[in-house]
């Protein structure tokens, strides 16, 4: 080996050296799971409404994109004293850029859902625990009976007092708006 390839072969070997000590791994966002109870008692506002708006935006130093979602509000078990709340989340897509944050709700206008809904400290409201804090409402059909579930993927839950995810592979059953509701009022008499 000639002393020029030497000489880079050592030069390359410390910068493999370097780039292997510098390169840190990334922190994983770890979700922490929230039952009824918790998501009653941690939330500012508890309603039932339907979506109403969608109005995504950049931020002021357009950095990143919001979504300000208006939900009128039809029942509110906790909280909610005005007639709509709007949610401000991350993301959402403006000039043809688009954001999609892992794990966080998906709205429709015209969708009703049930919303456990908190305040950052400068009062902006967002739904609480991610796509934890929403749960669809839908009617059956034949009935008339008003059932939820969480809609994101790995969301789903099969309890309306623990929220414990499915299975992998097990389908999401329809819970009773009713019970969900119960459980809710149930948590904030226990707290009075």
């Amino acid at each position: 080996m000639s002393p020029r390839t030497t000489s880079f072969s050592r030069a390359l070997a410390c910068v493999c050296l370097a780039v292997s000590t510098i390169v840190t791994v990334a922190p994983a966002t770890t979700l922490q799971h929230l039952d009824t109870r918790e998501l009653t008692l941690d939330s500012q506002d508890v309603v039932i409404g339907e979506v109403a708006s969608l109005r995504p935006h950049w931020n002021a130093q357009h950095t990143k994109i919001f979504t300000d979602v208006t939900v009128h509000v039809t029942e509110a078990l906790k909280g909610g004293g005005s007639e709509s709340i709007v949610l401000t989340q991350l993301g959402g897509e403006v000039d043809g850029v688009r954001v999609d944050v892992p794990g966080a709700p998906i709205f429709r206008v015209g969708q009703p859902s049930l919303f456990f809904i908190w305040r950052d400290p400068a009062g902006h409201a967002q739904v609480n625990g991610m796509a934890q804090g929403k749960f669809d409402i839908a009617a059956d059909a034949s009935t008339g009976v008003r059932t939820v579930q969480r809609s994101v993927t790995g969301f789903a839950v099969r309890d309306v007092k623990t929220l414990r995810p499915l299975a992998v592979g097990q389908v999401a059953p329809s819970l009773e708006l009713e019970a969900l509701v119960n459980e809710v009022r149930r948590t904030l008499a226990e707290e009075r």
